[in-house]
């Protein structure tokens, strides 16, 4: 079994500072950024319900005893959560020859991580976590055999689903094409959202740099070149997303509430959570432990656009 640390820095010269500097990695940006509704508990299965009527069938002339006319339809996309967890053992005793040696137990049968280790490695994990999640619920394919196989990601749905407006023959992004590929997706979006607020474009780092220069390199109106561009485009969000496929953009409403039209299931609640424990009562080793279920849906395919490969 590998161990789960590999300590690098075997030298002792004094006191240590009580905090590690931890490398900078991107986040959560969906889920941070409230472009998403998480569902949260979900024990096996979630259907979010769906009402629809065609306005124009509801309307009749008035008439002493009517007859029923038009039709309402209730259909759902389900969310159906799967497994996954991170576990990895590690030996607290790797910390002896550490500038952490001075904060361990004098008892070599109890070398129980110090308080500020075991603060770090939980928060990090987490973070890792939150980065990868991040890329899982963007580009999971469940054709794929690789960790990002356990469910399929909003971009997979989107582009799976017969309904979702697809954008015609894409092209690699430049920041001399970007505004004008910008506003072919906008022309696609449903006349019912085009002017809503929560409709965002959510794009790659560099996709969203590309756009940045484009603003930069215009004649007129353009943008500082000591500035950041705008993060809109007519009016619309331009959501920057970590590990987010390149010369793909998708446009669809995100919000934190259940009017989004990007949900998240998850099982968090009622699972074990995140453990950092010992591994038994006759081992030096411990662990740390996380047991995930997550699955994504899109409410209303029909209220996307999908453009990329």
């Amino acid at each position: 079994m590998p161990d789960g640390f590999v300590i690098n820095d075997t030298t002792y010269a004094g006191e240590a500072a009580s905090q590690f500097i931890v490398k900078s990695i991107t986040g959560a940006d969906t889920v941070n950024g409230g472009n998403v509704y998480v569902k949260d508990g979900i024990k096996k299965k979630f259907t979010i319900p769906r009402w629809d009527a065609n306005y124009e069938d509801l309307i009749q002339d008035r008439a002493a005893t009517p007859t029923s006319k038009g039709k309402m339809t209730v259909t759902g996309q389900t969310l159906l959560p799967e497994d996954y967890m991170i576990y990895l053992e590690f030996n607290p005793r790797d910390f002896e020859d550490h500038w952490y040696a001075t904060q361990l137990n004098d008892t070599l049968i109890d070398r129980a991580l110090p308080y500020s280790v075991e603060s770090v490695v939980v928060q990090e994990v987490l973070k890792r976590h939150a980065k990868y999640f991040n890329k899982l619920i963007w580009n999971a394919d469940t054709t794929l055999s690789s960790i990002y196989k356990y469910f399929d990601g909003f971009l997979k749905k989107a582009k799976s689903a017969a309904d979702t407006a697809v954008v015609s023959s894409p092209t690699t992004l430049t920041a001399s094409n970007i505004q004008a590929e910008f506003l072919r997706g906008y022309n696609m979006i449903e006349d019912a959202l085009r002017y809503d607020p929560n409709m965002k474009f959510y794009c790659s780092y560099a996709t969203y740099d590309l756009y940045d220069q484009s603003q930069i390199n215009q004649t007129y109106k353009g943008v500082d070149i000591t500035q950041q561009g705008k993060d809109t485009f007519k009016g619309r969000k331009v959501e920057k997303i970590a590990d987010f496929p390149d010369n793909t953009y998708f446009i669809a409403k995100g919000m934190p509430t259940m009017e989004s039209n990007l949900w998240i299931g998850l099982n968090s609640i009622a699972d074990e959570g995140l453990q950092l424990r010992q591994l038994q009562a006759n081992s030096e080793l411990y662990f740390i432990k996380m047991l995930m279920k997550a699955d994504v849906q899109i409410g209303w395919n029909n209220e996307t656009v999908y453009y990329g490969a």
